[in-house]
């Protein structure tokens, strides 16, 4: 089973029957006690073990008593067998968990006085949970570097355990295999590639490292430093930074959000987010919009939203609706797209946005592909977390075709690289496997796309849509906007998207623009009225994602009072008109 689909369980082998700590337990043949101790809520202390990751057995806090077996055996490694009879606590378990501790306490710098993931730490828990108020061993603390070279996050290798998790969660899950060890015994350390710097290296800074990384090894320079999660608001949502909708939690307080992680076996990419859905909400530099302002002789001024609103609607009154056009990003909500669309009606224009159409391909399904084809996609770029996948195929033994380019992290992958005209090449090498995969985006050539469309019907595709949802706006008939065909006012909704210089070109030459932006930017400068927008994190609603699954946004907490959603202001714009 790949990685990615060892995070989705799917159990198609026979019952077995164990006897673990005196009662009779149900597993699956190819379990290893620890799953079927997992399966039975039996609780089997771990460190190095995480689910969808390949077992170790290094961290040695899972040993337990197998009848017949020479001495105590690790829970995670050892496969269940039927009739098996297992023990996994007793005194002489406990007492050896306990000097495991202390060795990985006296090896390094663990104290959790002056740690920042104090609270959220699984090393402090467990010695919290075997009464772990001294050390037996001498403290051998080597001095050890740290590597502040990303933006997002840092690694103190002082606080490091070896678990191995960060190393087998970039190879295995994320698929960029940037991680090693170097050095031996007390002096291993985990590296970058050839041991460079994190900044210097192939590391994406996806955070998949970071999320599974059980100690304070591994920590993010935004929520570690301001409290526990405990005291933070978890909320559930997608990620809108692109089509592919990843499934993400989100840490807030205040109305302020402080991490984000993924939810790993739920959502399009079973919990692997990119650098973007996961770190760029928390670093956000951008000056917000957060109030109307109507341009004046004398400047911009600053307005109420009711007043702002009844000026907009006495200049469409004055003029008539059908001499506005609405402009609409392609990462609004479907919710705000329908309000939109019944304000404006057929002058609702979709802007910068690159379609492709619909394939037939869910992405887990880029796992179960022996030859993974790319095709006008640049996935380093524009669909990240997608990377991932096809990186992952690569060091399983897929085939990686790509056509033009994909990336240059990607293309390192590819075993074949094609130009775009060379459509016969990649017929031909398509025609070598039995479940290949297309993965197509908005730069595939027209020609490509017809050779894409004449395949055999057992050829899954997937079409990449740029625009978070481009999906749903396309169902609700919202055609391309090209240039203004005498509209005197555009009223441009785009949010947190950014536009490109044609299109400010043409919104400056209007005779009036409202403008519902996230940022003080260049449109705003331009608008006669600047109406302000929610980020995607901040709104509530849906889209549908390129799959063409419906994704739900949640906004965290308490936006709500402060800032009205898109559909919100449209809504009140309708009611003035009447």
């Amino acid at each position: 089973m790949r990685p990615g689909r060892a995070l989705k369980e799917v159990l198609t082998m026979s019952d077995i029957t164990l006897e673990i700590n005196g009662r009779k337990v149900q597993g699956s043949s190819g379990d290893t006690i620890l799953k079927v101790c997992e399966k039975n809520a039996i609780v089997v202390p771990t460190l190095c073990h995480f689910g969808g990751l390949a077992d170790i057995g290094v961290c040695r806090m899972c040993l337990v008593e197998v009848k017949g077996a020479r001495g105590l055996v690790p829970a995670c490694t050892t496969q269940a067998m039927d009739g098996m009879v297992v023990v996994t606590e007793n005194d002489e378990i406990r007492d050896l968990r306990r000097s495991n501790l202390e060795m990985l306490f006296s090896e390094r710098n663990h104290f959790c006085m002056f740690c920042e993931k104090s609270g959220d730490c699984e090393l402090q828990k467990l010695a919290y949970e075997y009464g772990l108020d001294h050390i037996s061993y001498g403290f051998f603390w080597p001095e050890l570097p740290m590597d502040i070279s990303r933006k997002y996050f840092l690694y103190d290798q002082n606080r490091c355990i070896l678990c191995r998790r960060c190393l087998r969660a970039c190879e295995e899950l994320a698929g960029h295999a940037v991680l090693t060890v170097r050095d031996r015994g007390p002096k291993s350390m985990i590296c970058a590639d050839v041991d460079l710097p994190f900044n210097e290296s192939t590391c994406v800074s996806c955070g998949t490292c970071l999320q599974v990384c059980p100690t304070g090894a591994l920590a993010d320079r935004k929520s570690t430093y301001i409290g526990r999660q405990e005291h933070m608001t978890k909320t559930r949502s997608a990620c809108a930074f692109c089509s592919v909708g990843c499934e993400v939690e989100i840490y807030s307080r205040d109305g302020e959000p402080l991490r984000v992680e993924g939810i790993f076996g739920q959502g399009p990419t079973s919990g692997i987010l990119c650098s973007k859905g996961r770190f760029e909400p928390l670093f956000e530099a951008n000056k917000r919009l957060d109030r109307p302002l109507l341009r004046e002789d004398e400047g911009k001024r600053g307005l109420n939203l009711n007043e702002a609103l009844s000026v907009l609607a006495k200049k469409i009154k004055e003029w008539g609706i059908n001499s506005f056009a609405g402009l609409i990003s392609p990462r609004a909500t479907n919710e705000a797209a329908f309000q939109f669309k019944k304000l404006f009606g057929d002058n609702v224009f979709l802007i910068d946005s690159f379609s492709v159409p619909l394939g037939n391909a869910s992405i887990e399904e880029i796992d179960d592909a022996d030859c993974i084809v790319v095709v006008g996609a640049d996935l380093d770029e524009e669909f990240k977390a997608l990377s991932s996948f096809v990186k992952r195929g690569a060091n399983l033994g897929s085939t990686v075709v790509v056509m033009g380019s994909a990336g240059a992290k990607v293309d390192i992958r590819a075993t074949y690289r094609f130009h775009d005209e060379d459509i016969d090449s990649l017929s031909e090498v398509m025609g070598r496997f039995s479940n290949p995969l297309v993965v197509y985006g908005p730069g595939t050539k027209r020609s490509v796309m017809e050779f894409l469309w004449g395949l055999r019907p057992g050829v899954r595709q997937l079409g990449l849509a740029r625009g978070s949802n481009i999906r749903g706006i396309e169902k609700l008939k919202i055609k391309p906007w090209k240039k203004n065909k005498g509209f005197r006012g555009l009223y441009a909704l785009l949010g947190d998207f950014e536009v490109s210089d044609d299109l400010l070109g043409q919104l400056g030459n209007a005779e009036f623009l409202a403008v519902q932006s996230c940022y003080e930017n260049e449109a705003v400068n331009y608008a006669d009225l600047a109406l302000p927008s929610r980020l995607w994190f901040e709104r509530s609603g849906t889209y549908i994602n390129t799959e063409g699954k419906v994704r739900h946004l949640e906004a965290i907490p308490e936006i709500a009072l402060s800032l009205p959603s898109d559909e919100e202001i449209l809504k009140g714009l309708i009611r003035l008109l009447g």
